[in-house]
């Protein structure tokens, strides 16, 4: 992981900490002794873990930790990173900020290693919206260290945000031949792989990879978070619902992963119109009670509702949920909001004419360029994402896209989607989230009577999905726009042979 962690307090004599198994075993300094308050690399080493695999938050995992020893930085980013990549709760949002400001604090009283005030500035460009500064960062960390799990892992999660899925797969793919398969972790390298190999369309390879992990691991919850992913994409829907079931026992022990892993469930069961178990979903286990849940997890939420909505389900109470929810989220600002994270809160919250701050979104270093960059660290470095031009006119005309279908403006969002279509993925996100936006469309289509546009754009989803019984079903509707009595009756039965309707509307 780190260099070795060397931490000096005046007047106190000073203390070194080893971060990692491999960072004991490689020091070279061997004079440094080491305090007794100083926990072993084993502590760390296996909430890193446990995070990485998204199994433990390491709030929790190292709670006991840092109460006995709160001056031990590397535990406090580890703690302050997980609260804003992979935040259960708004309130965990927010105290990302306090672990930063704590680390800040500790680098101003010990003495820590570059690598150490490399974390603690990436940290701190996450949290304020830097995101393609703070990805640089991770990266000159790797190039230091590559077996920093640490920064692989969030140099791929920022990736994930700023829309690079060549970066989300690339960043593996430099680090990965300098592991041995031996290594404690491997299998998340592995599994982190398999989720950029997916995203950027080799469904097969992706599937193999992920099954290679949980051969080597199988509570490795990344890997089943790819699999999941693999079979989405694809439509698979049963095949994705088969593993959920056959691995329940597992997965409701993820901590990280958890809340998650039942938005996909609710996606398969949307598949088949099981409407009312979606709903149990969202209620006991997605929405937590009188606490706001935080934006990663209402993005997953707002995925949730539209895509009921488009399935001819109406959720009145979630929109009113999601509503109350984005706009204190939105009130936060403390931490950035991702691009992504904007869109969703802009979906259900422009449907009740609400001004829209731009201000809160993270998109603090577009403009960045890369002396600034290389200033901050006072080292040449490596980049391997730059900005995109048209980035902020990209976001706008999503928002207008979104702005006139809510308005019931058809035509005119139509044409907005197109327009945005093929850039959508640099907004962030996944391929599954990405697809709502050519959900939107379709219905912006049909509705606005371009039957035409509608069928080509679902020929290119069922060509994707082909076992996806709702695009089968939107299918015969748009047939019947165009007239065509037979393509209804055959896309409607294929729809009930998929599973739509089997079980009766709106289902338990």
């Amino acid at each position: 992981m780190l260099s070795r962690s060397i931490r000096h307090v005046l007047p106190m004599q000073r203390r070194v900490r080893y971060v990692s198994f491999f960072d004991r075993l490689f020091s070279g300094d061997e004079t440094v002794e080491e305090s007794p308050m100083a926990f072993g690399s084993s502590e760390y080493h296996l909430a890193l873990l446990g995070f990485v695999s998204m199994t433990m938050h390491p709030k929790y995992s190292l709670q006991n930790i840092l109460r006995d020893d709160p001056d031990f930085l590397m535990g406090h980013v580890l703690v302050g990173t997980s609260q804003y990549l992979s935040p259960q709760l708004h309130e965990d949002s927010i105290a990302s900020l306090s672990k930063l400001n704590i680390a800040k604090d500790i680098l101003s009283r010990v003495e820590s290693s570059t690598l150490e005030k490399w974390h603690v500035k990436a940290l701190e460009c996450m949290v304020t919206g830097k995101f393609r500064t703070a990805a640089t960062i991770y990266e000159a960390i790797l190039r230091q260290d590559y077996s920093d799990m640490l920064a692989l892992k969030c140099a791929i999660e920022l990736y994930d945000i700023l829309g690079d899925k060549t970066n989300k797969l690339n960043a593996v793919s430099r680090v990965l031949p300098l592991w041995s398969a031996s290594q404690p972790g491997y299998s998340h390298l592995l599994s982190l792989q398999a989720y950029g190999v997916t995203e950027n369309g080799d469904h097969g390879a992706a599937h193999t990879l992920a099954d290679r992990a949980m051969a080597m691991n199988e509570e490795d919850a990344g890997a089943l978070h790819a699999l999941l992913h693999v079979n989405e994409v694809q439509g698979k829907h049963q095949d994705g619902a088969s593993i959920l079931l056959r691995s329940t026992d597992s997965w409701e022990t993820f901590e990280v992963l958890r809340t998650h892993i039942h938005a996909h469930h609710a996606l398969y069961l949307i598949e088949t119109g099981r409407f009312n178990r979606v709903e149990k979903l969202l209620r006991n286990e997605i929405f937590q009670g009188d606490k706001t849940i935080s934006a990663k997890v209402l993005i997953d939420a707002t995925q949730i509702y539209w895509r009921l909505v488009l399935a001819g389900f109406d959720a009145p109470w979630v929109l009113a949920e999601l509503q109350k929810q984005w706009q204190v989220v939105l009130s936060s600002k403390e931490v950035a909001l991702t691009p992504l994270a904007a869109i969703h809160a802009y979906t259900v919250l422009s449907q009740i004419s609400l001004s829209f701050d731009f201000g809160s979104i993270g998109l603090g270093d577009e403009n960045w360029n890369t002396s600034q960059v290389a200033t901050l660290l006072q080292k040449d470095i490596i980049f391997f994402s730059y900005p995109v031009s048209g980035y902020k006119e990209l976001l706008q005309n999503t928002f207008d896209a979104i702005k006139a279908y809510n308005e019931q403006q058809y035509q005119e969002a139509a044409n907005l989607f197109l327009q945005i279509r093929s850039q959508i993925h640099l907004l962030g996100g996944s391929k599954v989230e990405h697809e709502l936006y050519d959900m939107l469309l379709i219905d912006a289509a049909t509705r606005g009577r371009d039957y035409s546009l509608a069928h080509l754009i679902l020929n290119e989803r069922i060509n994707a999905k082909p076992q996806s019984a709702q695009y089968w079903h939107t299918f015969a509707t748009v047939m019947e726009g165009l007239g065509d009595d037979d393509a209804v009756q055959g896309a409607r039965q294929m729809s009930y042979v998929l599973g739509l309707g089997q079980a009766g509307h709106g289902a338990a």
